[in-house]
């Protein structure tokens, strides 16, 4: 066990079932449930949630076989949301506009922080608040969409016919299992962090051991959640400067949840890097290749799954120290250089070439920049400063852009400045000094999820 108990896996590893019982039903309700067509489409939405949630919080309960739990569960999930709707009405008709969402959203969080408070207290921990406290916001906070473009809509995603039906219902399935694995990765790994104290400690080192399936649904997790952080922010950015006077309290609300959302870009990336090293090194190859498929989208598919099937190679943490400081990355830091001057170069000649609307002085110091950056890849090996200089260059050259795709272009710019540090400038922290021990065969932490 490193990260994950065999229970915890179990439920993780089926969690493609409730899913899929949650999706079938929704995408057919119209034949299954037809009076649901009468409801309005914000009733309609509340139900779905509701039965979705459902499907999620009693899944543990499923697979542990405990018919109590499962009851309790399923009464509070119900009950929980049969009184959210009933509020929400009563305050749709009774509130002023302006305190409408702030209300919804305190509504929303008061019903995940009962029902993950009464799965906690269910399990037996004896910090039950505090630990579902966590778990509960955690999980509120972070985005449930997994998508980067936030409310900018895709123009292919707007065409009609049968295959795009079909695209749109796998994204759908695929935000669902995202959400439930996100669910479930949060609640797992906050019970764990508070039965071990020094539990969270494994995941902030680079070089600590972590299994296929540990690795597999904990990138999905962070993957999912920063991407719908980048829409996340992409939304309400557009919303927060389309014009429009909005009262002080909703200015405090937006500021609030981007500040969330900030958050959420901000700590998931080097996350995400640790996971990636990791189980890399556990399968005792590190490979830099690999590492950088991981950060690119559609193609990380390919590394995952590479990662996940490979077999463990069981090996210390000074083992897996002195693999992770002197592997070859001589090959992928010159790719990657080769890689940023092409693009600067083509950046340069669409400059050239392309009516931009800038004026002469503008197009004079956006080329200098490009320059200077060419000249800051060539050094970008023989110092930090270097790669400090490309990060800088590369903000101030996207801002000149300034497009609807702004934030997620600087999104996974910060993914690329720690993609860079791994290749060029690897090193141990701290927490990868701290040896850390599994907890025995007989803790109550290897038998309970």
């Amino acid at each position: 066990m490193n990260f994950f108990t065999p229970v915890q896996l179990r439920i993780l590893k089926t969690s493609w079932i409730p899913v899929l019982i949650a999706c079938t039903i929704q995408k057919g309700a119209d034949s299954i449930f037809p009076s649901i067509l009468s409801l309005s489409l914000g009733m309609q939405y509340a139900v779905f949630l509701a039965f979705a949630t459902l499907c999620m919080v009693t899944w543990e309960a499923v697979i542990k076989k405990d018919v109590k739990q499962f009851g309790v569960l399923a009464f509070v999930v119900l009950l929980a949301y049969g009184l959210q709707i009933v509020l929400n009405e009563f305050l749709k008709a009774n509130s002023s506009q302006e305190n409408t969402s702030l209300i919804y959203y305190v509504n929303s969080f008061a019903v995940v922080l009962v029902i993950v408070i009464t799965r906690f207290y269910l399990n037996g921990m004896s910090d039950k608040i505090g630990a579902a406290v966590l778990a509960a916001v955690i999980y509120f906070v972070i985005p449930k969409t997994g998508s980067p473009t936030g409310g900018i809509p895709l123009g292919w995603l707007n065409a009609s016919g049968f295959w795009m039906e079909v695209v749109k219902s796998l994204a759908f399935l695929l935000t669902t299992y995202g959400t439930f694995v996100s669910y479930y990765s949060v609640i797992f790994l906050t019970e764990n962090s508070f039965r071990w104290p020094t539990f969270f400690i494994k995941l902030q080192s680079r070089i600590q051991t972590i299994s296929g399936w540990e690795y597999f649904f904990i990138f999905l997790a962070i993957w999912f959640i920063y991407m719908g952080s980048i829409g996340e922010l992409t939304y309400l950015m557009s919303n927060f400067f389309e014009g429009t006077p909005l009262p002080v309290t909703v200015i405090a609300f937006v500021i609030f949840r981007l500040l969330l959302a900030v958050l959420c870009v901000y700590s998931l990336a080097g996350l995400l890097r640790n996971v990636i090293t990791g189980r890399a090194l556990t399968t005792g190859e590190y490979n830099p290749w690999v590492i950088i498929m991981h950060y690119i989208p559609v193609v990380n598919i390919i590394a995952v799954l590479k990662l996940l099937s490979d077999k463990d190679k069981p090996a210390t943490q000074e083992e897996h120290a002195v693999l992770y400081l002197e592997s070859d990355r001589y090959a992928a830091q010159q790719t990657m250089i080769i890689s940023g001057i092409a693009v600067t170069v083509y950046n340069i000649y669409y400059l050239l070439t392309a009516p931009t609307g800038l004026a002469l002085s503008g197009a004079a110091l956006l080329g200098a920049l490009y320059l200077l950056k060419i000249f800051a890849y060539v050094k970008l090996r023989s110092s930090k400063t270097y790669l400090l200089l490309v990060m800088a260059l590369n903000i101030i050259t996207i801002l000149f852009a300034l497009n609807e795709y702004l934030l997620l272009s600087l999104s996974f710019l910060y993914l690329y400045y720690y993609l860079m540090l791994e290749l060029f400038y690897p090193k141990l922290e701290i927490e990868d000094t701290i040896k850390v021990q599994d907890p025995e065969a007989g803790d109550i932490f290897t038998h309970t999820a």
